[in-house]
């Protein structure tokens, strides 16, 4: 069985399968690694008070020592390089269709267009609104785990700061099933909601 490195900013691979052992070495975001055999953990990847990321630790073929699998997808996933350079993961699945719309919106100093684009994935579908100088992103995700919907987002919202260093959205709190975020830049409200029925939700605003 193979898995894929979906942390942008590297796997570490550990020297025993616990969070105390030393670490050896990084693997990069992209890499393939065929699993010699899982470990089950009751371990989990702490990302901020309240919110962590269950797994197991797994041992690769040709690689001494151990990674936790919430830095892996066993999904097929696109990976690569932007046009500024950084990493990126994209675990959505192909674009199936595109549709826009535009909506005369009614408020005290007269309507206004409001502009949405929506964008269908195999995966799930991204939702674009722009009114009044804001922009919303809403990105619904089907079939994506709890550690594959973090890493997607921390993909997404991520700004490289120069070749060695990548700023991604830190921890603030968890709120029932919110898993919120200080975003990136101009981005506000980054947040992760985790439903009942294994729809996940990344929202965001930002504006001019």
């Amino acid at each position: 069985m193979q898995s894929t490195v979906i942390n942008i900013l590297g796997a570490n691979v550990y020297e025993q399968p616990t969070f105390g052992s030393k670490t050896l070495t990084k693997l990069v975001v992209g890499e393939l690694i065929t699993i010699e055999k899982q470990i089950p953990s009751n371990e989990r990847f702490q990302i901020g008070p309240g919110f962590s990321i269950p797994g197991n630790w797994i041992k690769p073929e040709s690689i001494d020592g151990y990674i936790f699998s919430s830095d892996l997808t066993d999904k097929e996933v696109d990976t690569g390089l932007n046009k500024f350079g950084q990493h990126f993961i994209n675990l959505r699945g192909k674009l199936l269709s595109t549709e826009t719309e535009e909506k005369q919106t009614e408020t005290p100093m007269g309507n206004f267009p409001k502009y949405f684009e929506f964008k269908y994935y195999e995966n799930g579908n991204y939702t674009y609104i722009e009114w009044d100088g804001c922009f919303d992103h809403i990105y619904e995700y089907k079939n994506l785990s709890v550690n594959e919907v973090y890493h997607q987002m921390v993909s997404d919202y991520s700004k490289l700061i120069n070749e060695n260093e990548i700023s991604v959205p830190s921890f603030f709190e968890k709120v029932d099933n919110n898993v919120k975020f200080e975003g990136v830049g101009a981005t506000q409200d980054l947040t992760i909601e985790y439903k009942e029925n294994g729809i996940s939700v990344v929202s965001s605003y930002d504006c001019t």
